[in-house]
């Protein structure tokens, strides 16, 4: 299989693209060229799901930051709150 071809097709779409790209491939491939189409289609796959993990794992990232952002603001908001009634008492 020519490796341009699957390049293109992953940066088309990932997994949908090589759906499309291996229904559309003739049934009387000989079994070299269809284990070579597997091959390729199994590492576009896989690509396809590290580069959605990595993404997971940056939003993962992004939500603890939010959460320990805002659990510092609540605790800023807190201490204020707590300085004006002591003020105001």
């Amino acid at each position: 299989m020519d490796y341009e071809f699957w390049k293109e097709i992953h940066a088309r779409g990932g997994i949908p693209a090589v759906r499309t790209a291996l229904d559309d491939l003739p049934e009387d491939m000989d079994a070299e060229e269809a284990g070579a189409a597997a091959e390729a289609a199994l590492k576009v796959i896989e690509e396809d799901i590290a580069r959605i993990n990595a993404r997971a794992d940056r939003a993962e990232a992004r939500a603890r930051d939010l959460a320990e952002q805002t659990r510092e603001v609540n605790e800023q908001l807190t201490e204020h709150a707590a300085g004006r009634e002591a003020d105001g008492a």
